[in-house]
């Protein structure tokens, strides 16, 4: 098991090394990150259908300290302020460039001669042209050459500190504990609010973008799986970069190197912070497969009142019902059905609570990056 996680990360690393020029999909981190982190947790657990949901959450939240810890060793590393003061799209702009480059073969001239045996005769000429060419392009595209080894290298970095605490959260093969619904639902009826203290700090505008989002999650009429999530979370950033950046046209791209890896810091330790919260008590030895799995709710959401509920009262209410509910309910039929009823409904309301924790937090570091970049352009 060890050895396929330590061959995919290896070979991941491999392929970044032995590119001359990153390409554009290379800098698509967080879906490269979760295809190795994906790839690691299969190798743990090859008969899952969702291996990445095998992870037990306290060790997630070690690894999310961890992470933050080693992000912060390397931001105070001797010159890395300095070196890694550009932003991501001047790497974006290298990789265009190059792809450019190596897409000569495609000209119709070259196809011309190819076609008619006649390329070898003249394939001294063409190679003189593109030597010329591309000794003229790298003396003027050198600062660029030198962001994007640079950025390579952090890139490697990055993978390899990944790939060695995913190593560690995906060997733990213990059972989950025996523990009763009711316990869950005392735990749960503890759920603090999620609206971040900070979050009344941003403009008017920022805030108009992240309710939109927010509401997406709070409010979606079937049980929010991790897909869907991940979709508002990448569209809520992209909307951020893009109010900050109107000019450019790919504003996620606007971000500095120093500053993403500042805000991973300051995001990796407030998921890590979440193992402080009461309601996770006794989650903290669950997998997330278990917490987060809710049955078939399609049909429960749109014909129940339980949405509205939603819309109408504060969703930590709804687990406090859940709760009450059970207690109530339970002395007089202590049906099997039911409890499963109030765990769907107590399991959906945690799991928005958690989806919409992410989302505030990713808010704010998104509009503080994105914002200290505008700011510096702007020379305030």
């Amino acid at each position: 098991m060890k050895v396929g996680a330590l061959k995919a990360i290896l070979e991941h690393c491999k392929s970044l090394n032995s590119k001359w020029i990153l390409s554009e999909s290379d800098l698509s981190i967080l879906e490269n990150t979760y295809f190795l982190v994906e790839q690691i947790a299969r190798s743990y657990h090859p008969e899952s259908s969702h291996p990445v949901e095998e992870a037990r959450i306290r060790w997630v939240l070690k690894a999310f300290m961890d992470l933050k810890n080693r992000l912060l060793a390397l931001t105070t590393w001797r010159g890395v302020h300095t070196v890694t003061q550009f932003r991501v799209h001047h790497v974006l702009l290298l990789s265009r460039a190059w792809k450019l480059k190596e897409e000569w073969k495609d000209w119709r001239v070259v196809k011309f001669l190819t076609r008619h045996g006649l390329y070898p005769l003249f394939q001294w000429l063409f190679y003189l042209i593109r030597w010329l060419d591309l000794t003229f392009w790298a003396i003027r595209m050198m600062a660029f050459i030198l962001q994007d080894i640079i950025f390579k290298v952090f890139l490697v970095r990055w993978y390899l500190i990944v790939g060695e605490l995913a190593i560690q959260v995906y060997r733990d093969r213990e059972k989950e504990p025996d523990i009763q619904p009711e316990d869950l639902l005392e735990d749960f009826n503890s759920i603090p609010e999620m609206k971040h203290p900070k979050m009344a700090d941003l403009s008017e505008e920022i805030l108009i973008i992240s309710d939109s989002s927010r509401d997406d999650i709070l409010f979606h009429s079937w049980s929010v799986e991790w897909e869907k999530a991940k979709g508002i979370y990448i569209k809520l950033v992209e909307n951020i970069a893009q109010h900050h950046h109107p000019e450019s046209k790919q504003p996620i791209y606007e971000a500095k190197l120093f500053d993403l890896m500042m805000g991973g810091v300051r995001f990796s330790e407030k998921i890590a912070a979440i193992q402080n919260f009461p309601v996770f008590n006794k989650l903290l030895d669950f997998r997330i497969a278990h917490v987060l799995m809710v049955k078939d709710t399609a049909d429960y959401f749109i014909n129940s009142k339980a949405l509205s509920w939603i819309r109408e009262y504060k969703l930590t209410y709804i687990v406090k019902y859940a709760l009450l509910i059970f207690k109530v309910v339970r002395k007089g039929n202590p049906a099997l059905l039911f409890q499963d009823f109030v765990l769907t409904l107590a399991g959906e309301g945690f799991k928005r609570w958690l989806y919409l924790y992410l989302h505030d937090r990713i808010t704010i570091e998104a509009n503080t990056v994105y914002q200290e970049n505008r700011l510096l352009s702007e020379g305030i």
